[in-house]
């Protein structure tokens, strides 16, 4: 049986400020790796964006999809499908945001406010769909670790540029949870690509746009993680490196004992 490979995770240097790399110099190189597509992924206003907050809104979301235009660009002339999406951040936990378009965007400039809740009912009501990107990071800009499993589809489990640790509770949260397992490069830098640091999703069938990815994981279709190494089972000496802090529905803070969530699974709140 066919299998096809695409990256769900990815800046450009356009709209992302830690990338170094315009749309257009990945593509090839995702070619050479065997990837089937690529998902672009740039940071939004309340992440680390290259653009200024003070732009008009359609201005901002025009400069924005500049990346993604330049990189899709570059997929037509080779043959390569380059689908669109981006990663908004709240207090350190960022999401990723697929099946919506330029337009969608342009139409919505109240997306600039939401909260995590507002978020992942209106892109769900607009056919989306909301992935936690590497619930589990503690960079040095997180205070607090916020794991909101009931306003997500999804969980990057295995993130590339994460250190061990935290992929290990990545998914070992997913899989508890009962959410997708979904993996990504955060790729920034084409010059450090290599095909031994490269994650992404393993499809049985082709994408013949945004939406049929939406539907990989709201409809939980045939889908496993691409992983360039192995992760170890959890155990109990890994632990989160931040206080964490659980969200229920309504992106209102609850208890919950995180280790016992971790050791045992999860029980309504």
């Amino acid at each position: 049986m066919s299998e096809y490979i695409y990256e769900t995770h990815l800046h450009t240097a356009q709209a992302s400020a830690c990338s170094d790399t315009p749309g257009r110099a990945y593509i090839r190189r995702y070619i050479d790796a065997g990837f089937s597509g690529v998902i672009v992924t740039d940071h939004f206003r309340r992440g680390n964006c290259a653009l200024g907050r003070d732009l008009p809104w359609r201005e901002f979301v025009h400069r924005f999809c500049m990346g993604y235009e330049d990189a899709l660009n570059e997929g037509v002339k080779l043959g390569f499908p380059v689908f669109f999406g981006w990663e908004e951040t709240y207090e350190g936990d960022d999401y990723l945001i697929y099946g919506l378009d330029k337009q969608w965007l342009l139409d919505h400039p109240e997306a600039a406010h939401w909260s995590r809740a507002e978020q992942f009912e209106a892109v769900r009501a607009c056919g989306g769909c909301v992935v936690q990107a590497h619930p589990f990071r503690a960079a040095w800009y997180i205070r607090t670790i916020n794991l909101a499993p009931d306003l997500v589809d999804a969980v990057e489990g295995f993130n590339a540029g994460n250190h061990m640790d935290w992929n290990i509770l990545g998914m070992r949260y997913a899989r508890l949870r009962g959410l997708p397992v979904t993996a990504g490069s955060d790729n920034h830098h084409a010059d450090a690509m290599t095909r031994e640091n490269l994650a992404g999703v393993v499809l049985d069938h082709p994408l013949g746009r945004i939406g049929d990815y939406v539907d990989v994981i709201r409809q939980r279709l045939p889908m496993r993680p691409l992983i360039p190494v192995s992760v170890p089972e959890w155990t109990e000496d890994v632990l989160p490196e931040r206080p964490v802090r659980w969200l229920d529905a309504h992106d209102r803070p609850v208890e919950r004992d995180t280790i016992e969530a971790l050791r045992r699974g999860f029980v309504p709140v």
